[in-house]
């Protein structure tokens, strides 16, 4: 028991180790180029609208509302409770409202460390519940999470992705021990704060609970208890849906069409989508070693049939589902499936002798921890986007038109540097601006007219990327989804030629 008691404190240190150095990154300089762009995104673009929509609520007032309701609304309201808990104690000079929006000095950056730190609670809360499902199974899925990049990565994001898998987490734990109607009760609320923390765990949720009732051979009692508990977990992380029930709806359906009606372009077909996703999980999540213990396990799953086999194989089905209507292979939509294939390669590594145990976690250990520690090195370089605004402000005339990506990245001033022709336009072949500004961001191609004319009509004048430090661990860069390439993305400027 004491020696159990050292490897998950063991683990819970390894884990915050890894996720408090990089804490601060992404974040733009404070400078009046930057407070009159009006933007306060980090170079994790979604941030800001969490914090914005918490921003309009005041716990002093006893508003709760989060106002951004289409991801899912728990984390906001930690993210609410804990910069308001930080202000009341002390560690703001200026309130936080105030410093975010004013672009304080130092005070700008707490505000996002502050609010990042709600998903590192959430991590080290995923990495002990790992712990309590027991054995190696338990205590190596508790490691490999602890040290996967794309993990650590989302936990230094105010993002809904970690807080959401934590309870996922915790609704599989107690699902595999649901055995009377107090217990059943208890899957259905953790199951509800797990749809709360994003919706998308609808479906693994369904997945599990059905698991466990069947199992249980259908008992009335649980199946009221775990549904009941259901509406009132979703209820607890999202209290605001009985007072704003039109406000949800319309953010939700407004999202859900718009995610429908993906132009076919850019539209990944589904199978090679799912292929996608697994490559993506072997290479940022937790290595190719990892990844075929998962498999092995999975198999040996298949043949024995446990309990425990049967929930976590649903939850894997229930939630791979629902990765064909997201549409993108991101790396956050996998924390969920690094959490589950974690446990079926513990389970893989229970079935090897002791004396082979320790090595093969080692070395699945080794590829995922070596890319936590290039992505902290990523995190803590200066950020490409700095680099290239600061050029851009040497080199660029005031009042000449800039045709980049997206106006945040770098957050230049719109009334200085307007937006010229998009990218992706049709329009920009025909209208070249005076500058383009490119970057590796992008998960498809330029139009093949856009590149022409990058070629033909334009010359590099500057280029910024993050200098690369053990690709191996990745297999390299090549393909990597936008969201691994926040901390290390490259930009080039190009200037027009002369006629």
């Amino acid at each position: 028991m004491t020696r159990n008691y050292w490897l998950l404190g063991g683990t819970l240190a390894v884990a915050l180790a890894l996720r408090l150095p990089g804490i601060a990154w992404g974040l733009p300089p404070v400078t009046d180029q930057v407070r009159k762009s009006d933007l306060r995104s980090s170079y994790s673009f979604d941030e800001a609208g969490i914090l914005s929509g918490v921003a309009k609520a005041d716990v002093r007032r006893f508003d709760f509302d989060p106002n951004e309701y289409h991801w899912g609304t728990l984390h906001g309201e930690l993210v609410l409770l804990t910069l308001d808990g930080a202000q009341a104690v002390g560690v703001f000079r200026t309130p936080w409202r105030e410093a975010y929006y004013g672009l304080a000095d130092r005070d700008f950056v707490r505000v996002y460390v502050v609010g990042r730190l709600v998903a590192v609670a959430s991590a080290l809360l995923t990495v002990w519940l790992l712990f309590q499902f027991g054995g190696w199974a338990g205590a190596f899925a508790a490691m490999l999470v602890a040290v996967s990049p794309s993990h650590m990565l989302q936990s230094d994001q105010v993002r809904v992705d970690v807080t959401m898998t934590a309870m996922l987490v915790l609704t599989l734990l107690l699902a595999t021990r649901a055995d009377n109607t107090r217990r059943f009760l208890l899957l259905g609320i953790a199951g509800g704060l797990a749809i709360a923390g994003k919706y998308s765990a609808i479906s693994a949720v369904a997945a599990i609970v059905l698991a466990a009732v069947w199992l249980a051979r259908f008992p009335w009692r649980g199946i009221l208890a775990a549904a009941g508990g259901t509406v009132g977990g979703f209820i607890a992380g999202s209290p605001y849906i009985l007072v704003k029930p039109r406000a949800y709806y319309e953010e939700i359906n407004r999202y859900m069409t718009a995610n429908a009606h993906v132009p076919a372009d850019f539209l990944i077909p589904p199978l090679k989508m799912l292929g996608m996703h697994f490559v993506n999980i072997a290479r940022f999540s937790i290595g190719v070693p990892a990844l075929l213990l998962a498999l092995v396990g999975i198999v040996w799953m298949v043949r024995r049939r446990s309990r425990f086999d049967w929930i976590v194989l649903a939850a894997i089905a229930g939630y791979t589902v629902i990765l064909f209507p997201l549409h993108w292979p991101l790396i956050r939509y996998d924390l969920p499936l690094i959490v589950l294939l974690a446990l079926c390669a513990g389970v893989a590594l229970e079935r090897f002798p002791k004396h082979w145990r320790y090595g093969l976690t080692a070395a699945a250990l080794l590829m995922p921890l070596a890319g936590s520690i290039a992505q902290i090195h990523y995190m803590r370089s200066p950020h490409p986007a700095d680099l290239m605004m600061a050029r851009i402000i040497e080199m660029v005339p005031d009042g000449n038109a800039i045709s980049r990506l997206m106006a945040d990245s770098p957050p230049l001033d719109g009334h200085i540097y307007p937006m010229g022709p998009a990218l992706f336009g049709t329009t920009f072949a025909g209208n070249p601006p005076p500058w383009a500004l490119t970057t590796n961001l992008n998960d498809v191609p330029y139009p093949a007219t856009t590149r022409a004319a990058l070629e033909s009509s334009y010359e590099e004048v500057a280029h910024f990327e993050s200098q690369r430090i053990l690709a191996w661990a990745t297999l390299g860069e090549t393909g990597a989804p936008h969201d691994w390439k926040y901390t290390h993305c490259s930009y080039t400027l190009l200037r027009r030629k002369s006629p």
